[in-house]
């Protein structure tokens, strides 16, 4: 053991250079693995800790009545159901609001309670994370408790069509009502201001249920039955609903992207240090036969020699991982701050030995394993071959390149003679290149599609948008469509209107209804099959037939308000706002089960249109008969910026990355290749080779291998890259991706890569200006 230990570190010593590149690589690879694992593995379980802290609901409804009776049939509805566990019925008041945010605007619909009755829950109580404690004022959720929103400061909120101006006292957590994610966003209130609200009457009182339940997997049906239970016993109530499943999901969707990229990043790392490490051996060992031929010959085994190879990347690899686990560390806070802007839950950063154990026995043992695997040759050798190089006898080994007959130019000539000589460092090359063309498609595909036009990934993954959606009381609807067909300011309107059935023997669906989507801007959004067009016909989402072996053709029976209806489906969708969960109904389909107590349309304006105040036009024109209006390119403005930052952060760090894994790579087989052919390289020197040759021969036996894959790469990775998308997107409903392919960029990009490679190998080679044929000769 001791001496194998010798002779690793004299190893080390004699390749620093390859040791230190090596080190960068896994260095890495355990700072990826350890970041994907902490994401993945405990990141959103911190919903779960919240959740149980905070004793949260399984099941959260809001209906707009506080009436007795009302109370008393939920009450009787929960006290009869042996899923019930424990519930609570609180006062609050329940309205659709939005307030500016990111740029843009937040429209959801609002919990809004009195504060000391919200802290004192014993179900779903909610927790203060700060509080200037101000006597007058409003607390916001964590989410959006930041820059001009922190404490101190002043929000304006617009409740219908009235705004109200409050001061910020602090912010809160809440499970399972903290963000516009959860499908309400709770509010609270200090005493007097909340009885002020009350009194203005601007918004019904309402009534708040909270529901845990024994079995929380049931929380989906549950809340499915409840809702539609009640809707059916009171349908002018107007009811809003989430479920711990829903919740749990929603509010880490950018945790589950994130992690999919740096999951895909890690392994994609992993493998090229795993290669290089492989190239390094097999090097290592045609470089030292001599050495390892005198080892054998005294009495050390192939064993013992395999043994110290695995001790000597074992002992980089052991010492790197450890640094990367702390890397991580140090890097999570501000990956934490931007994942805490989508998901609004405080999270504790601490040691995770979990993630840290499984990081140090993947890098270790795939170590171990690609090292053990490419010195299996030592026992071959025999001493004596081992002595002559390796050689057993004569060489007759095919010369691809005879210069003497060749019409190439001489260094061109001898670029070839070492590129065909030397296919273990082509296959290094074309590995590395293949994994970063995929990278590189992949930034370009996110560039083009979600940083410079956000218009691609919205109509992918909120499906519909326009320029206005206006809530109006289905009695005015025949003045309000004549009137938006005669403003010169609108191209189209058209109903685009959600509400909540139920799938009989599954869980509760959004519906969007609309008289004909061939009105709607995004015809995409069903992508097998077609629209529904008749009053027995729904499509839905693809995800959730999957999930429940519907088809094209099957028939499902949906319900609402009490009333239940058959359907066929004409076609599947993909839209993240619901994950996946949601289907497409003609109203005069959905009238087979009931009635819409308020239409919303969708509208779209000619060009420098103020919506804001186009909106305000309407209101004023039709007073109470508009509930509500929103600005919906503002709404996607403040929903968009999350995801936009995070991508942007994203390319930047994996292009930079991509450069550093190219430098590194090469720079160990450019390495590799000058000690190999340190006497080669003298000779051709002594026949009068500059310097500046020798770099640009070196250079250029690298192209072949750079050009084919970095070709081959891009090409492949744009037919695949769209596939690949919707495979990390699968868990918020997209089933496939329809992102264009950003042709000139990634052409760019691959030839780009092609001139970085060139001028780091160019660079990188200069050590041959210190090779002198006298040195050489003398033995030195």
């Amino acid at each position: 053991m001791k001496k194998s230990i010798l002779i690793a570190r004299s190893n080390l010593r004699q390749a620093k250079g390859q040791a230190a590149a090596i080190t960068i690589l896994i260095l890495l690879a355990a700072f990826m693995l350890n970041l994907w694992l902490m994401l993945s593995l405990d990141y959103k379980r911190n919903f779960d800790r919240c959740h149980d802290r905070l004793n949260a609901e399984h099941v959260t409804l809001a209906l707009s009545s506080d009436d007795a009776r009302l109370r008393d049939f939920v009450v009787e509805t929960l006290e009869k159901d042996s899923r019930t566990e424990d519930y609570r019925i609180d006062d609050c008041i329940s309205t659709f609001g939005s307030f500016a945010y990111n740029n843009g605007e937040v429209n959801t619909d609002l919990v809004i309670m009195e504060k000391e009755a919200a802290l004192r829950r014993s179900i779903g109580k909610a927790e203060l994370v700060e509080d200037n404690a101000s006597s007058n004022g409003i607390y916001l959720p964590v989410l959006y408790s930041t820059g001009t929103y922190s404490s101190g400061g002043a929000i304006d909120i617009t409740i219908g069509n009235d705004s109200e101006h409050y001061s910020i006292c602090g912010s809160f957590n809440s499970a399972m009502a903290g963000s516009h994610n959860c499908s309400m966003s709770a509010l609270l209130l200090t005493k007097e201001l909340y009885e002020k609200l009350e009194d203005k009457k601007i918004a019904p009182r309402s009534t708040l249920v909270s529901i845990r339940l024994h079995d929380k997997s049931e929380s989906e049906n549950f809340e499915a039955y409840l809702e539609n239970t009640v809707s059916s016993r009171f349908p002018d109530v107007h009811a809003i609903s989430n479920s711990y499943a829903q919740v749990s999901a929603s509010r880490y969707i950018s945790q589950m992207i994130c992690s999919g990229i740096v999951c895909a990043m890690a392994f994609l790392v992993t493998l090229i240090a795993l290669v290089v490490i492989v190239s390094n051996v097999i090097n290592y060992i045609q470089e030292n036969m001599k050495s390892l031929g005198a080892w054998m010959a005294v009495g050390y085994t192939s064993g013992q020699l395999v043994f110290t190879l695995i001790l000597q990347f074992l002992g980089i690899t052991l010492v790197t991982s450890l640094a990367g686990i702390g890397l991580s560390y140090c890097v999570f806070p501000s990956v934490n701050e931007m994942m805490a802007s989508q998901t609004g839950i405080p999270y504790e950063i601490r040691f995770l030995p979990l993630p840290a154990i499984l990081t140090l026995a993947a890098a270790n043992g795939t170590v171990a394993l690609a090292v053990w695997t490419a010195s299996r040759r030592i026992k071959k050798i025999e001493p004596i071959a081992a002595l002559r190089q390796g050689v057993q006898t004569h060489s007759f080994k095919r010369n691809p390149v005879p210069l003497e007959h060749t019409k190439a130019p001489l260094h061109l000539a001898l670029a070839l003679k070492a590129t065909l000589s030397g296919m273990k460092q082509n296959v290094t090359v074309c590995i590395t290149m293949l994994v970063l063309s995929l990278v590189v498609v992949f930034s370009g595909l996110m560039i083009e599609n979600m940083i410079v036009d956000i218009d691609p990934f919205i109509n992918l993954i909120v499906g519909e948008t326009a320029d206005s959606c206006i809530s109006i009381n289905p009695e005015i609807k025949g003045r309000f469509l004549q009137t938006m067909g005669s403003d010169q300011q609108i191209q189209s309107t058209y109903l685009f209107h959600t509400t909540e059935v139920c799938h009989v023997g599954g869980i509760a669906l959004m519906a969007t209804i609309s008289d004909d989507f061939a009105d709607v801007n995004n015809q995409n959004v069903c992508f097998d099959g077609r629209f529904p067009k008749y009053d027995n016909e729904m499509a839905v989402a693809a995800k959730y037939a999957r999930e429940h072996g519907l088809k094209i053709g099957d028939e499902i029976t949906l319900t609402a308000e009490g009333n239940e209806a058959r359907y066929l489906i004409s076609g599947f969708t993909q839209i993240s706002n619901n994950l996946g969960k949601d289907c497409l109904l003609t109203r005069s389909g959905y009238e087979r089960m009931g009635r819409l107590q308020n239409e919303n349309y969708y509208i779209n304006t000619v060009d420098k249109v103020d919506i804001d105040a186009f909106n305000t036009e309407v209101s004023e024109e039709f007073g109470p008969d508009i509930y509500a209006t929103v600005n919906i390119r503002s709404v996607m403005n403040g929903s968009t910026a999350v995801y936009v930052s995070l991508m942007t952060a994203i390319v930047i760090a994996v292009l930079i990355l991509s450069a550093c894994i190219v430098t590194f790579v090469l720079y160990l087989l450019v390495r590799t290749m000058l000690n190999s052919k340190k006497r080669d390289y003298g000779i051709l020197k002594a026949l009068g080779f500059t310097t500046g040759q020798l770099v640009l021969q070196t250079a250029l036996s690298f192209m072949p291998a750079v050009i084919v894959s970095a070709v081959l790469g891009i090409t492949v990775s744009a037919l695949v890259i769209n596939p690949l998308t919707a495979l990390f997107l699968r868990g918020i409903g997209i089933v496939k991706c329809t992102f264009s392919i950003p042709v000139g960029f990634s052409i760019a990009a691959g030839a780009g890569l092609i001139v970085f490679a060139f001028a780091a190998a160019c660079l990188l080679s200069m050590k041959i200006r210190k090779i002198a044929p006298r040195t050489l000769l003398t033995g030195e």
